[in-house]
């Protein structure tokens, strides 16, 4: 129910195209070879073979690849690579993956140098905690604008039938007006089959504040309703049609300080962490190649 801190860091928008060129982008001078994504997704495949080898597995492994050479560039600059603390780590990685026998599979050099780029994101998250400290005050002030977003306001238990025509979804509606069961027009109309196992009715409850944020026109839907309510026009979303209903409503309970302070803080943390990622990708100079 708490609202999110934490601002996850934004992907870099790379243009889908084809992947054959050997070098398929540059990071401040530093090339991506092809192979690398090939080698990642070999990786991939072989320790979950239900992964599909995609275009969009590619461009993820490419977007976050371009992440990781941009951090990986500035750690090193840093010098973290070179203190004892990441040498240790580093070590003892190395020692546990022989001693496991990882280091005689296959696929362990494109492994081993993923986890050491990532080792060395994670000196550079700790190197920006060291420099940019979150004070007990940002913690309080955070609590306080969080605390006053949700007081006095209620989060919503929600059911949803999704069809995958209008008249079904108002077939739908008619059914709850004529005081069916909710599960019981959940099974006859949704095509969500995940649901229907479920009951239809996540446990968790969503507050109206997020959704006031998050989805708009949900939002205006079921504001209103009451517990047992539904909405009485199908929201499309795309070619799916939905039909809400409430099974619950309740005031937002608002943690204390106490009980909140330690997660703001990591959230506070990770935030300035994400925004000193960010301000890397807006300097660097990324070329992709098409």
């Amino acid at each position: 129910m708490k609202k999110t801190y934490f601002t996850s860091a934004l992907m870099l928008a790379l243009t889908s195209g084809t992947l054959f060129a050997q070098t398929l982008a540059t990071v401040n001078g530093q090339a991506i070879d092809s192979s690398v994504i090939d080698d990642q997704v070999a990786s991939v495949r072989a320790s979950n073979p239900n992964v599909q080898d995609t275009p969009e597995l590619r461009q993820m492994l490419t977007e976050r690849q371009v992440i990781s050479t941009v951090v990986t560039q500035e750690a090193k600059k840093l010098k973290l690579d070179q203190s004892a603390e990441f040498k240790t780590a580093l070590e003892q990685a190395r020692a546990d993956a022989a001693k496991q026998g990882a280091d005689k599979k296959a696929t362990f050099k494109t492994e081993w140098a993923v986890f050491e780029n990532d080792l060395l994101g994670q000196a550079f998250a700790a190197h920006i905690v060291r420099q940019y400290p979150v004070q007990e005050k940002d913690v309080k002030a955070a609590y306080n604008d969080f605390s006053n977003f949700y007081k006095g306001t209620q989060e919503v238990q929600l059911g949803e039938i999704v069809t995958d025509s209008s008249s079904n979804a108002q077939k739908a509606i008619a059914d709850l007006d004529a005081k069916k069961s909710f599960v019981s027009v959940l099974n006859q109309y949704s095509i969500d089959e995940a649901a229907k196992k479920a009951g239809g009715i996540p446990k968790a409850y969503v507050p109206l504040k997020d959704l006031q944020e998050s989805a708009p026109p949900l939002y205006a839907a079921v504001k209103d309703l009451k517990k047992g309510a539904h909405t009485k026009t199908p929201l499309q979303n795309g070619n799916l049609y939905a039909v809400f209903y409430v099974n619950d409503r309740r005031n937002v309970t608002v943690p204390s300080y106490e009980t909140a302070k330690n997660e703001i803080g990591s959230d506070l943390q990770a935030a300035r962490v994400d925004a000193a990622i960010q301000s890397l990708l807006k300097k660097a100079s990324i070329k992709v190649n098409k």
